[in-house]
C-alpha cells in the first residue's frame, strides 16, 4: 500500500463522517486561531510597550536626588538629639528621628552622598551617559533702573539650551557674559508688560539681588508690621526704607516702652552673634547688574498638565536665566551655595543605551533616582503576566481539540473495524494501519491550522482597532507612537501552523496504535 493510496483512504475515512469530522476541524481551527491570536499579540504589546517608552525623550532620562541622610540621629549633633523627660524606646526612636531631620532640614551639610562636582564628572564618563544637567537656584528680587517697582522670583543657573523653543524676543544668553533671560511675568510686575516693551528693553541692564530674599529682615519685618504677607507688591522706595528700619532696630531698643527682661531678651535676639549665627546665613544677599539677552514666554496650562517628573522642573518654574558660568561665580558669594553640594541633576542618557545599568549603577552610590526605567520594567512584567494568561487560554482551546481529534480519530477505529482487519488480511501491515490513522489526525492538524490562521488575520483588524481606541482613550492626554497592538513576524504564521500540525499528531497517536495493535481474525469477525 503506496503512501498515494494512504493518502486517499485517509481523506475517504473523514469523508464518510463528514460532521463529526467538520466539527473536530473546527475545534482545530479555534485553538489555532487563539494560539495565534494571543502570540501576535503579547508580541505587539511587548513591542508596544518598548516603543511607547522607548521613542519618548523622558524615557532616556534619570533625575538623580541627592540623599543627605537628614534622619541620621548619628551624623546631628548631641545636643539637638537628647531627649528630656521619661519616655518609651519608640517614641523616643520617632523622636530622635524627627528632631535630627529638623535640624538638617535648618543646616544643610556636606556629606558624602551630595552630588559633589566631583561624582557628576564621574558620572558624565560613563559609557552611556551623554550629559548631566545640573542647576542652581536661589530667590531672587528684579528691578530696572529708575523705576521703584520691584518683582521676586527665581533664578536659575546651568545649561539653557531647553529654554529656546520658548523664546519671544532675544536669544538665549552667550557663555561667559553675564547676561540674563527673563519671563513674561517678572517683566509684567515690572510694569512693562505690553508686546512693544519687549523688544526695547533688550540690552538694557536690570539690578539683581539673590538670596532668601523673601525671608530678608526688610520683608520679615513688613509682615510683622502690616500683620499679612507682602512680597511682590511692595515698592524698591518701600523695600530700602525696611531694610534701613532693620540695620537701626537693634540700636535704637532703648527708645521703645519695655520692661528690662523684654529689652534684655531682644538684645540676644537681634545682636550679631557668630556662635548663634546659622550654617546658612539667611540675611547673605548679592547685588548685581545684568544686561537683559532674551525674554520668555511662561508655560501654558496644557504644557504644564503634559510635563513629567523627568522634565527640567527648574526651567518651567524659573524667572530668570543665567548661563553656568557667569552663574556659578556671582552665587558662590552665598554662603549655602560656596559651602553645600547640589542637590539634583537629569542624566541624558544614549538612546539606545542601558537605562537600567545607569539607574543600578547611580543608586550603588546610595543615591536615588526617578527614571521611566522602573516604570518600564513594571510594564513589561504586567505585559508579561497578560500573555501568560492568554497563551494559556490559548493552549486549553488547543488541549480541547485535540480531545476532540482523538475521539474522532478513537470512533473511527471503532466503526472501521472490520475495514482494518481486511487492510490486514490484504497483507497491510501494523506500521501502514497506523500511519493511516496519522495521516487522518494530520490531515485534521493541517487543514484546520491554516483556517485558524486566516481566522486570526481576519479577526486581528478589527480587534487591533478597538484596542488602540480603548487604550487611547485610558491615556486621552498622551499620543500613542504604536499604529498596531499587533505583530505579526513571517515565523508566527508557519510556526503556529507547525505547532498545531505536531499537537494533533501527538493527539492522533493513541487511535493509530490502538488500531495497528487490532487482531487481523478478530476484526474481521467484528460487527
Amino acid at each position: 500500500m503506496g503512501g498515494r493510496v494512504e493518502w486517499l483512504l485517509a481523506v475517504q475515512g473523514l469523508w464518510r463522517q463528514k460532521v463529526r469530522s467538520l466539527l473536530t476541524l473546527l475545534g482545530i481551527a479555534l485553538g489555532s486561531l487563539a494560539l495565534a491570536f494571543s502570540l501576535s499579540l503579547t508580541l505587539g504589546l511587548r513591542a508596544f510597550i518598548a516603543r511607547e517608552f522607548h521613542s519618548r525623550a523622558e524615557f532616556w532620562r534619570v533625575l538623580v536626588h541627592a540623599d543627605p541622610a537628614e534622619g541620621d540621629v548619628a551624623a546631628a549633633p548631641a545636643a539637638v538629639v537628647t531627649i528630656r523627660g521619661q519616655v518609651s524606646p519608640e517614641r523616643r526612636e520617632r523622636l530622635q528621628a524627627a528632631l535630627a531631620e529638623r535640624y538638617f532640614a535648618r543646616h544643610p551639610r556636606r556629606g558624602q552622598r551630595m552630588l559633589t562636582p566631583e561624582l557628576l564628572a564621574e558620572v558624565a564618563s560613563w559609557p552611556d551617559v551623554e550629559a548631566v544637567q545640573a542647576y542652581r537656584s536661589v530667590e531672587a528680587r528684579l528691578s530696572l533702573p529708575g523705576s521703584d517697582a520691584v518683582a521676586l522670583g527665581t533664578l536659575i543657573c546651568g545649561p539653557l539650551e531647553e529654554l529656546s523653543p520658548r523664546l519671544l524676543c532675544g536669544r538665549l544668553p552667550q557663555p561667559g557674559a553675564r547676561e540674563v533671560v527673563v519671563n513674561e511675568l517678572m517683566l509684567y510686575d515690572l510694569g512693562r508688560g505690553s508686546d512693544a516693551d519687549l523688544p526695547a528693553l533688550l540690552g538694557g541692564e536690570v539690578e539683581v539681588v539673590l538670596g532668601r530674599v523673601r525671608q530678608s529682615p526688610p520683608l520679615a519685618l513688613a509682615r510683622v508690621l502690616s500683620g499679612r504677607l507682602l512680597g511682590d507688591d511692595l515698592t524698591r522706595t518701600q523695600l530700602e526704607a525696611l531694610e534701613h528700619l532693620a540695620e537701626q532696630l537693634p540700636q535704637r531698643l532703648e527708645h521703645f516702652t519695655l520692661t528690662a527682661a523684654e529689652r534684655a531678651a531682644l538684645h540676644a535676639l537681634l545682636a550679631p552673634s557668630a556662635a548663634n549665627a546659622p550654617a546658612t546665613d539667611a540675611t547673605t544677599t548679592v547685588r548685581s547688574r545684568l544686561r537683559i539677552c532674551g525674554v520668555v514666554r511662561l508655560l501654558t496650562r496644557e504644557e504644564r498638565k503634559r510635563r513629567t517628573p523627568l522634565d527640567n522642573w527648574e526651567l518651567a518654574r524659573g524667572d530668570l536665566f543665567l548661563a553656568p558660568d557667569p552663574g556659578e561665580e556671582l552665587l558662590q558669594a552665598l554662603p549655602w551655595i560656596r559651602e553645600g553640594d547640589l542637590g539634583a541633576a537629569l542624566l541624558r542618557i544614549r538612546p539606545g543605551g542601558d537605562v537600567l545599568g545607569v539607574v543600578q549603577a547611580v543608586e550603588a552610590k546610595h543615591l536615588r533616582t526617578i527614571s521611566a526605567a522602573k516604570w518600564f520594567a513594571s510594564a513589561q512584567r504586567e505585559v508579561a503576566l497578560i500573555a501568560t494568561g492568554l497563551n494559556l487560554f490559548a493552549f486549553l482551546a488547543l488541549g480541547v481539540a485535540a480531545v476532540g481529534i482523538a475521539n474522532t480519530l478513537v470512533t473511527n477505529v471503532l466503526e472501521r473495524t472490520r475495514e482494518i482487519g481486511i487492510l490486514r488480511s490484504v497483507g497491510a501491515t501494523q506500521g501502514q494501519v497506523q500511519r493511516l490513522f496519522l495521516r487522518e489526525g494530520a490531515l485534521l492538524g493541517a487543514i484546520g491550522g491554516a483556517l485558524g490562521l486566516f481566522l486570526a488575520w481576519l479577526l486581528m483588524w478589527p480587534a487591533d482597532a478597538w484596542l488602540r481606541a480603548q487604550v487611547a482613550q485610558l491615556a486621552s492626554e498622551e499620543k500613542l507612537l504604536s499604529e498596531s497592538l499587533f505583530v505579526t513576524p513571517w515565523w508566527l504564521g508557519p510556526a503556529t501552523w507547525l505547532f498545531v500540525l505536531l499537537w494533533t499528531l501527538l493527539a492522533a497517536a493513541y487511535p493509530a496504535r490502538r488500531a495497528a495493535r487490532l487482531d487481523p481474525v478478530q476484526a474481521l469477525r467484528y460487527e
